[in-house]
């Protein structure tokens, strides 16, 4: 008896080492194989609709992984979403610069790039795969990005590489869902406030299935889920300089759960200044979409309260509570609870912007803190007027001036 039970699990350890090496095997080899995708047939864009078209998506979706914490430069960043766990990242540098950047590149390679997500030599890198983007809007991307604007004025600086933990290949594997299979022409529905647009814009534009539905699988594996919208992706608040976990909130029309109860107005709040009716600050990574227009939020917005209410799934951890602004709360108080310290404090992306308040005058800092996309739009920073009044906002600034920029 009891050697049939050795021999069992004998057989057992030796199918799961076999499991181990085959998984690894799988994912060194689809993580570091050269892919030969075909070019697509797209080139650039040079209409003005074009243009101001692929400024709005790059600005939305581009910008915040390509161009380094509080600059514009789209001279690549260390991508610090990621816990250090699965490695360390770099995005690269897409600037005009004929080396460094993107210079040389032909349109239709940075066509595949945006598509695929396949660098020039045919790797795979982790960025998000835009599948479903239609020919139309990628041409778009690329004619603003081939345009005299100066995010992209050359910098020689050289992209450092990604270095990936097999953590960081599995993900690239298994979750980021590599594309090596051409794709036909894709071409958006019409512009308008229907749901066909919203979908096609929620899904093939700004990928909101791969946050907002949990698991981890590719955007296509997620679109067939009935959880589909209903949040509960877990993220490791270390990746961000915090401590714990917080999970993406469902967005399905649940009535209690979701955004069953919103209107269009409070949408359109919570999607372009990071701040929900009930006065709760949207964290990383969750993007401002500060450059959609009313037809594409109404369009997002219909769609979304089309799919099925679903309630959000069970959470392996303990959530980190969601800031929310305590308008009696004294100033250090209120840093926290508006969710600064996520960004300014010591392990925060933008610990050292704080600094440039200094030397200013409150009142100018103050309209910063309420409005900051009115000084620099499309700003990741969400607008606060609407939960602090002049006098509150400028006893921050102050407060914030008061610790020399390092609070």
């Amino acid at each position: 008896m009891l050697r049939k039970i050795l021999k069992g699990l004998g057989a057992l350890v030796g199918l799961i080492i076999l499991g181990v090496v085959g998984l690894v095997g799988y994912v060194n080899h689809k993580v570091g194989k050269t892919y030969d995708v075909p070019l697509p047939n797209i080139q650039r864009a040079t209409s003005p609709e074009a243009l101001a078209r692929g400024e709005m998506i790059y600005h939305s979706i581009c910008a915040e992984c390509h161009a380094p914490a509080g600059e514009t430069q789209a001279m690549g960043a260390p991508l610090l979403d990621y816990p250090p766990e699965l490695g360390t990242f770099h995005s690269a540098n897409i600037t005009s610069d004929p080396v460094a950047g993107v210079g040389n590149m032909k349109d239709e390679e940075i066509a595949r790039m945006i598509i695929y997500s396949i660098n020039r030599e045919g790797k795979a890198r982790l960025m998000p795969a835009f599948y479903g983007m239609s020919d139309e809007d990628v041409a778009a991307v690329i004619g603003y990005m081939r345009s005299d604007r100066p995010e992209f004025a050359p910098s020689p600086k050289k992209a450092p590489p990604s270095e990936p933990a097999f953590g960081g290949k599995a993900v690239m594997a298994l979750v980021a869902g590599i594309r090596s299979e051409p794709r036909a022409s894709v071409k958006a529905p019409p512009k308008g406030p229907s749901v066909e647009y919203g979908k096609y814009l929620a899904v093939g534009v700004y990928d909101c299935v791969m946050c907002h539905t949990v698991g981890f699988g590719s955007s296509d594996t997620k679109l067939k889920d009935p959880g589909l919208f209903a949040g509960g992706f877990e993220f490791d608040l270390k990746a961000y300089g915090g401590q714990g976990f917080m999970y993406s909130p469902n967005i399905t029309p649940h009535e209690t759960q979701g955004i069953g109860k919103w209107n269009l107005e409070q949408f359109k709040l919570s999607l372009t200044q990071g701040v929900t009716p009930d006065g709760y600050i949207l964290r990383k990574p969750m993007p401002r979409y500060r450059y959609l227009d009313d037809v594409e939020i109404a369009a997002m917005f219909a769609y979304l309260k089309g799919v099925p209410a679903v309630a959000t799934p069970k959470v392996a951890h303990e959530a980190v509570p969601r800031p929310k602004a305590d308008k009696a709360a004294d100033p250090e108080k209120l840093f926290s609870s508006l969710g600064c310290s996520y960004c300014h404090g010591p392990n925060g992306q933008f610990r050292d912007r704080l600094k440039q308040a200094m030397g200013k005058q409150p009142e100018d800092v103050a309209k910063w803190i309420r409005n900051p996309e009115s000084f620099k739009p499309g700003t990741q920073m969400p607008t606060f007027a609407t939960l602090l009044d002049e006098t509150q906002a400028l006893d921050l600034a102050k407060w914030v001036q008061a610790k020399n920029g390092t609070p």
